[in-house]
C-alpha cells in the first residue's frame, strides 16, 4: 500500500484515450468506502464526461481547473447539507472519499488531479449553476480523471522533523 501512496501524484496532462466506465465505477466504490462522521455518508458525486461541460468547467469555474477540459472524466464531490449541516464535516468526509479515489486511480493506472472548490463561494456557486445541483449540495472539489500523458517520480515526503512523540 505504501507504494501506491508514494506513486500518487497530481496529473495535469491526459492522453486522448477514453477511460472505461468500469474504472469510474471502481473509483466511486472506493470513494464510498471512505469513513464519514457518524457514518452519515453525505457525499454525492456528479460524474462528467461531456466535453463541452468539462471545457466550460475549466474556463468558467476556476482558473486552477484548466486540466479538466483534457480529462476523460471529472467527478465533482459534494456534500448534502440535509444529511450533515456542517460544512466542516462535509469537507473532511469528502476529502476522505477523494483520497480513496486518488489511491484507487493509481492502482487502475489512471491519472487524477484534485482541485478544491469549497474554499471559494464563487466557485461553489458557479459549480452549482453549471451542473444544476440542488441548493442543499455543497461542492467540495472536482477531480479530473484520465490516462496520464506525463510521468512523475514517486514521492517520499516523510520528514521526521514534523513528528513529535509523547512517551
Amino acid at each position: 500500500m505504501i507504494d501506491i501512496i508514494n506513486k500518487r501524484r497530481s496529473i495535469r496532462k491526459y492522453l486522448n484515450q477514453p477511460v472505461e466506465e468500469e474504472k469510474i465505477i471502481s473509483l466511486l466504490k472506493a470513494a464510498m468506502n471512505a469513513p464519514t462522521a457518524k457514518n452519515r455518508q453525505e457525499w454525492r458525486f456528479a460524474v462528467i464526461s461531456d466535453k463541452e461541460l468539462l471545457t466550460r468547467f475549466a474556463t468558467e469555474v476556476s482558473p486552477y481547473t484548466s486540466m479538466v477540459k483534457d480529462a476523460s472524466y471529472a467527478i465533482v464531490v459534494s456534500g448534502d447539507l440535509h444529511v450533515t449541516p456542517s460544512k466542516e464535516y462535509i469537507c473532511v468526509d469528502c476529502a476522505a472519499a477523494i483520497e480513496n479515489m486518488l489511491l484507487c486511480a493509481v492502482e487502475l493506472e489512471l491519472g487524477c488531479c484534485w482541485c478544491g472548490l469549497a474554499d471559494n463561494e464563487d466557485r461553489v456557486s458557479k459549480t452549482k449553476q453549471l451542473l444544476n445541483l440542488p441548493d442543499n449540495f455543497y461542492p467540495v472539489a472536482i477531480v479530473a480523471i484520465g490516462y496520464p500523458d506525463e510521468v512523475k517520480e514517486p514521492n517520499n515526503r516523510y520528514d521526521p522533523e514534523k513528528v513529535t512523540y509523547y512517551h
